[in-house]
This record gives structure tokens, sequence and C-alpha cells, in this order.
């Protein structure tokens, strides 16, 4: 029950530690809250390349996790992975990095060693990019990157492309190379067609062979245990009962909702509101759950013809990613971002739709996350707090204009038939569940939608849609802005509430090595040490950090 790291979450982040930490004679213990997928057992909706059906399984998913998209709106379901990889077992396994001026900004805000000079080699070590090289790219890493080929592109794809270099965005061969607007095929973490994920990388049949390594999966860590201010271990709870683990050094590894909650569970966040929960407080560290951070997003669809859907023998959900400049004031360059797909569900009304998924690519907005209560069964307050920085509406109002026009130019107009505005929203979610009942239901919608365009027209506006039409909202400004408060959703991308800084900053939670400020031997290694959320999917991000905590850690041996 002796361990020199203990590792609390199974994540990305989590899998990239139990590798390189173990690696030597240290005795590392992995705990993970969700199922175990070790070599040989890996389920087949988690191996699927086009992520919907493991997306939807609620096995692998936090069940009672809300959150708040803007002040003043009830709470909906947020998706978060609850399952040995994290993330990288459900995701879209788009593996993009950010911009480097991101990076080059974390450091100047106090994460000093984090320029995009200093990250670069991590995230090379990281890969296996099977299409470019040179020196942006590695070749020997765990994780394989490879592209869907635009010979595999659908007809909507190859005609949004079009669209695109009208529109003045241009092809980028390689998205993760030079950094700017333009589109490219996506980068995926993917292999001949299935998934691969950070368990898969990382915590390979050969890595779990080491005596020295130990994976403990359906265990939730109900605290970390101080002898004053130093962390000595962990207390968790599964099937068996409680137990307590002895570490020389905890990492917390649960991502930017859990990490922060679990500190503040054991003591360590803002000492006043600890108290009022009944908390016995260790440390008083105020920045602890603020500074939430998520790419906001707003979807528009369209119906489809055969010849133009994503043919079921592509993997590769996303096909296409775009990234241009907003010219907001006050708003970097590249700073806004559009992801296409030809098929946007895994039942037979989803497979007719094609859809422009649109976020804010740097966003200014933060919320927060906030204990309800000290007992470890009830999840905490999360608030995205949405447009609390006018910035993000003003580009995502901006934004819908821009898809309207790419989708009535002409190569898509007649492609991309009877646009509409697609919400990620409570009806959406419901149809999404994967069931017999649901199959038929999008069945009986698909035969209609694929009728005569009365009936297509009909079927959007009644059952879809119920009645906003996209050309209304985009002429009434306030319409299209009550649109986007009530039908924002996120990317599934929290960062920030444990941000990394000066020890002298009050916002800031870790060092640049991820040790919480005013503890020993406790560290944060996640994506909730980013100090703003880059311009990326953060899966890749959040690696990346991992690889390079684990350095230190090392290093500090």
């Amino acid at each position: 029950m002796h361990y020199d790291y203990i590792i609390v979450g199974g994540g990305s982040s989590g899998c990239v530690l139990a590798n390189r930490l173990s690696a030597g004679d240290a005795r590392v213990l992995v705990i993970e809250a969700g199922p175990d997928t070790p070599p040989g057992a890996i389920p087949d909706d988690i191996l699927d390349g086009n992520p919907t059906r493991a997306y939807f399984n609620p096995r692998y998913q936090w069940a009672g996790l809300n959150a708040v998209p803007v002040a003043g709106a009830a709470p909906a379901h947020y998706e978060q992975a609850r399952v040995i990889g994290g993330g990288s077992s459900i995701n879209a396994q788009v593996a993009n990095r950010g911009a480097p001026a991101d990076y080059d900004e974390w450091d100047a805000a106090g994460a000093a060693g984090w320029s995009w000079q200093d990250v670069l080699p991590y995230f090379r070590k990281l890969e296996s990019d099977g299409d470019f090289g040179g020196k942006l790219h590695g070749n020997e890493g765990p994780l394989p990157i490879n592209r869907v080929k635009r010979a595999e592109w659908s007809g909507f794809i190859r005609s949004l492309c079009r669209s695109y270099e009208n529109a003045g965005l241009e092809f980028r061969p390689d998205f993760n190379g030079a950094y700017g607007d333009g589109f490219s095929t996506v980068p995926l973490t993917n292999r001949s067609g299935q998934r691969v994920s950070a368990a898969m990388a990382y915590l390979t049949a050969q890595v779990r062979t080491r005596p020295n390594l130990t994976v403990l999966p359906d265990t939730s860590v109900l605290s970390i245990v101080f002898d004053g201010r130093k962390a000595t271990g962990v207390r968790t709870r599964n099937a068996g009962g409680q137990s307590h683990f002895i570490g020389r050094e905890i990492i917390l590894c649960a991502g930017a909702i859990h990490s922060p909650s679990i500190l503040m569970r054991s003591g360590v966040g803002p000492a006043q509101r600890l108290r009022d929960l009944g908390i016995a407080v260790v440390a008083d560290v105020k920045g602890i759950g603020s500074g939430l951070q998520e790419h906001p997003a707003v979807a528009v669809s369209a119906y489809l013809r055969p010849e133009n859907r994503m043919s079921p023998k592509v993997s590769g959900h996303i096909q296409v990613h775009a990234r241009y400049s907003s010219g907001h004031p006050g708003c970097p360059s590249t700073d806004m971002a559009i992801s296409a797909v030809a098929k946007s569900a895994w039942h037979p009304l989803g497979k007719r739709l094609g859809s422009l998924w649109l976020w804010v690519n740097r966003s200014y907005s933060s919320g927060s996350v906030r204990l309800k209560d000290h007992r470890p069964e009830i999840e905490p307050e999360v608030s995205f707090n949405w447009f609390s920085d006018e910035r993000d509406m003003a580009r995502l109002k901006s934004g819908m204009h821009f898809l309207v026009r790419i989708l009535a130019s002409e190569p898509l107009r007649d492609v991309a038939i009877d646009p509409f505005p697609s919400g990620w929203n409570a009806r959406t979610k419901q149809i999404s569940k994967i069931s017999r009942l649901n199959y038929c239901i999008t069945a009986a919608a698909a035969a209609l939608i694929d009728g005569p365009a009365f009936l297509r027209r009909g079927l959007i506006d009644s059952f879809i849609t119920q009645g906003q039409r996209l050309v209304d909202l985009v002429a009434d400004d306030r319409a299209l802005e009550n649109y986007i408060l009530s039908n924002v959703t996120g990317n599934w991308h929290p960062t920030s509430t444990c941000r990394m800084g000066a020890s002298d900053d009050p916002s800031s939670v870790t060092s640049p090595d991820g040790r919480v400020h005013s503890i020993d031997s406790l560290r944060v290694a996640d994506a909730s040490v980013m100090p703003f959320c880059p311009r990326a999917n953060t899966n890749i991000p959040t690696i990346m950090v991992a690889e390079k905590m684990a350095d230190a850690i090392l290093r500090q041996t």
C-alpha cells in the first residue's frame, strides 16, 4: 500500500505519467474512477474510428455531472469521460496543437518554461506522425497521428473546401505545420481506421507487465491525506470498500472539473468557502476552481443527398478543420475554428446531415468549479459563464453570418440543402442516445427527409428546429443573440482551474512544474494547469503537459 507516486485519474495525462514514471524502479499506482480497457479487452465502441458509439455510452461518462453554460441558464449534462484513457477513449481523436503564440503567452503570464520552444520537443516526443516529418514533427512517439486522405472526402466536404477557397482560406496540407488561417485534413490519433487512445498508446501490454506499476480501476478518490501541509496519501472507495494508500508524491490527473474538486474536498482551496461547507482548511489557495475555460460553440446543419454523404467505409468523424481570423478588436489572428462532418450522428437521420461546428478558438470568458457539498458523491457546481467577455458573443454572431455565406456560395448551395441551426440541446441529446426506439424514430424521419422538398422542409421546421430558421436568425441581431444564448455548447475542452503561475500571483494554483502552492508532495499535471485554453482541441496539449511534467518530476527525484 506504499507507493512512490500515486496518480489520481487514468485519463490522457494519467496514462502518460504512469508510463514515464514507472519506466525505472519507482512504484506507481494509477487510480481510475471508471472501467479499465486493457489490451485484448478493448470494447469495439472505443476502438471504432467513428467515435459516436463510445461517446454516447453512459458507462464511460460521469452520469451526474452538469454545467451551467451562461449566467442565469439551467444546468445541463456535461459529458466528461470516466474510463481509462479519459477523453481520448471517447473523443473525436483530433490531434492539433494550438498556436505557438498561445504557449509564449503562457510563459509570459507566469508559467515560466512553457513557451513554444519549450513545449515543441514534447509535442514531438508524444507522436509518431504517419504523414509529415521535419523539425515540427515526431516519428518515434507512442501516439500515431494520421489523416483521412483527400480521396476519401465526401462530396459535401469537397464542395465545402471549394467554398472555403473562394472565401480566401487556403488549403494547408499540414495542420500542425506553420500556424495560420486555412483549412486542412484533420490529424487524428488513429491507426488503420481505429482509435488509438492514450491508454492504448501509453499503457501497452508490455508497460502493464512492469511489476512496479499498478492500475486500479472503478475506484473513486475520496480525498487526499495530509500530515500538516504535506500530502501523504489518498483515501479511496470501490466495491470492496474504503482504502488508504500511502504515497511519497500525489499527482492529480483527474481533469479540470475533478482535480480542483478533489483538492477542495481535501481542504485545499478558497478557505472561507471550504469552511462554509464544513471542510477543515489545510491551505488557503484562492485560485483553485476559478478561471475555468472552454471553447463556446454553435452549429449549422444541412441535408445531403446520397452522393454527397460520408462513405461507411471511411473512418474519421471530422474530415476537415478550418481556422480563420475574426478581425474583432482585442483578439488575435486565427481565433475562430470550424469542424466539418458529413455524418452528424450514428442514427439514420444523422447519416443524412452534414454539419459545420463553429467555435471561438481563443475564448476570453471564464467560469468556475465550486463544491456544493463536502460529500464526494455530490458533483461540483460547474459554471462556464460564457459571454462574460463580450468578445466571445460578438465573434460567434459574426461567425454565424460567415457560415451562412459559405453555405450560400456556389460550390456548396446545391450540396448542403435547406441549412438550419442545429443545437446540442436536450432534445438532440435525447434522440442521440443509442437505443432501438431512437433508431426507429430517426429511420422514419430519414425516410421523410429523403422525400419531396416540401416534406423535408416541413420535417426540419417542425421536428428539428421547431420553427427557428437560419435566414431569420441572421436577419435579426437580437434573435441571433438569443439563439446563441439558448444553444451555446462547449467542445468538451475544460481547462485552467488549477492554473500554473508565479507563487505571488493570487490567481495561480501551481508552480510551472505542477507543485501546488503552499503544499508539499502534491502536484497537478493535467489540463487544469493550463493558464488559458489554447487554440486547439485540448487532448494533444494535455498529453504534452503530462510529458513535460513527467520530465520535471524525474529530474527532481
